[in-house]
């Protein structure tokens, strides 16, 4: 049966090759309305009932199981991720977590399997982060104004410290090395910043994961944990760890937060499969640093595929992504394999507050002929508010996009981007650049909403062009970027606060920033 959502977003195309531009008064109705079908998707993902059925042998989770269980029943479940990672399973095998139930930890993925939920309730929850930091253990005063110090070691870096289940999440002061004198300041204020003692911003955190392996935070209104009901520490390491030999996954209906890297994170696999899932707070620690940078790279994202094939993303609702919702992607290092990003699928989805809905990128290969994207489609998703999210506290400003494929080979075939709609974003709607003109995606039938003179984005071959989101934005659309059947809707109050050329083109990359 065709979604809710996917019969929303059809009934809102014409058939029409011309383009529509609409009022005012139709691009507040239709956001009324947008408000509205976002939440019941986002209300039928959270709340899907549709359990995958085992056919094949199955091993339950629950953390009313025990380890020296065999697992092989409801009766009999394990209960940590520490035994599941340790058991030989086979393809064609199927892991079943108890809804209502919280885990903590990184799931090594096997080849082959299922990984889903079973019973009744909410969603099974698996966190990145290794404990609620409000209930375990303590925050110590430091010698430092408003400064407290969690007394729990944490040898891996930490993204950022969501509090109260979302309802706010600090910033990450990360040092910035002046090359000349070697002094170092706030990544973000420019002031002069060495250790925590120079923390001075509500809810501004440093983590001396080098050193100490502690985290201060300053919370000028108070103790930390009287202040807040929860803190989660988004610890580096994926949630779901998908590297060879582990093709055929399938994972469905578990929610997947508070992780310092990705949520699920894949290797060159094949045949990956992410439905029915809530995935968000994800990213934000630090991929590496080096002496010769003037500050740390940081990385993450909701669903990640690294020159895989046969990888699909359907009904999932991904929100507050330090980088991408959803991306595949490929640097070679030196390698000379053939790599084909072939038969990617995102269908059906609600993403929110992503830097990046979709990132998509192949960067200049070492044998040209082989390496190509082909046969991608990206269909009737609703992509909302890109670069308004936390993942905005990034240094590298300026750059937010749905669709989002920088400056790099891009060689691709039969790249469809059809009836999605692009919901505002702080910078631009599209990022849409290639080497060539002919491989760059083939656009239809989709919504664009954004402020008036905002940006519509980049296109084109090479370095691509700026395009303002003025009054010629449906025929450039059309007659420029190819796009047939399309609604263009103008928010008529003033673009974000940054100007959508300021670091308009960052440059080639294949790591995150």
């Amino acid at each position: 049966m065709k979604s809710r959502i996917s019969c929303f977003v059809a009934c809102l195309l014409i058939t029409s090759c011309q383009s529509t531009v609409m009022t005012y008064k139709q691009t507040e109705s239709f956001l009324d309305q947008l408000d509205r079908e976002a939440e019941m998707l986002k209300n039928r993902i959270i709340h899907s009932t549709a359990d995958l059925q085992p056919t094949g042998p199955a091993y339950y989770l629950s953390m009313e199981g025990d380890d020296s269980w065999s697992g092989i029943s409801p009766e009999t479940p394990i209960k940590t991720i520490t035994k599941l990672n340790s058991l030989a399973l086979e393809p064609g095998d199927f892991v079943l977590f108890r809804r209502g139930d919280c885990w903590r930890g990184n799931v090594i993925a096997q080849k082959g399997v299922t990984y889903a939920a079973y019973g009744e309730g909410e969603k099974p929850k698996i966190y990145g982060s290794p404990c609620d930091a409000a209930k375990s253990g303590r925050w110590l005063k430091t010698d430092a104004p408003n400064v407290y110090m969690y007394n729990q070691e944490l040898m891996y870096d930490v993204g950022t410290l969501v509090f109260n289940d979302g309802d706010s999440c600090a910033f990450k002061v990360m040092k910035k090395r002046d090359p000349v004198t070697g002094s170092t300041s706030h990544i973000e204020t420019g002031e002069p910043f060495n250790d925590y003692h120079d923390l001075k911003r509500d809810l501004d955190f440093y983590h001396d994961y080098t050193g100490a392996k502690r985290i201060y935070l300053c919370s000028i209104k108070g103790h930390p944990a009287d202040r807040f009901h929860s803190i989660e520490l988004l610890v580096k390491g994926h949630i779901f760890s998908v590297h060879a030999p582990a093709d055929s996954v399938t994972i469905d209906n578990l929610c997947l937060k508070y992780g310092g890297s990705h949520a699920v994170g894949c290797g060159k696999r094949g045949h990956i499969t992410v439905t029915n899932c809530e995935i968000g707070w994800i990213g934000g620690s630090i991929q590496y640093d080096s002496p010769d940078r003037s500050s740390p790279v940081r990385f993450g994202n909701g669903v990640e595929i690294w020159g895989g094939s046969h990888f699909t993303v359907d009904h999932c609702y991904i929100y507050q992504i330090y980088d991408a919702g959803i991306t595949h992607q490929y640097v070679p290092s030196g390698d000379t394999d053939p790599t084909l990003m072939s038969h990617i699928t995102y269908t059906n989805n609600l993403v929110e507050k992503c830097t990046y809905s979709v990132e998509s990128f192949l960067a200049q290969p070492v044998d040209t002929t082989s390496y190509q994207m082909e046969n991608i489609r990206v269909t009737n998703n609703l992509f909302r508010l890109s670069g308004f999210g936390w993942g905005y506290q990034r240094p590298d400003k300026g750059g937010a996009a749905h669709i989002k494929s920088w400056d790099h080979y891009n060689k691709a075939i039969n790249f469809v981007i059809d009836g999605n709609v692009f919901d505002r974003s702080r910078n631009h709607l599209l990022s849409l650049e290639a080497k060539r003109k002919g491989w760059l995606p083939i656009l239809g039938k989709n919504k664009y909403i954004q402020y008036e003179n905002g940006s519509l984005g980049v296109y084109g071959p090479s370095k691509g062009t700026y395009y303002p989101y003025d009054k010629q934005v449906a025929d450039k659309l059309q007659g420029i970027w190819g796009e047939k059947g399309h609604r263009v809707y103008y928010v008529p109050s003033p673009a974000p606060d940054l100007n959508p050329l300021s670091d308009f083109h960052i440059g080639s990359r294949g790591h995150e920033y």
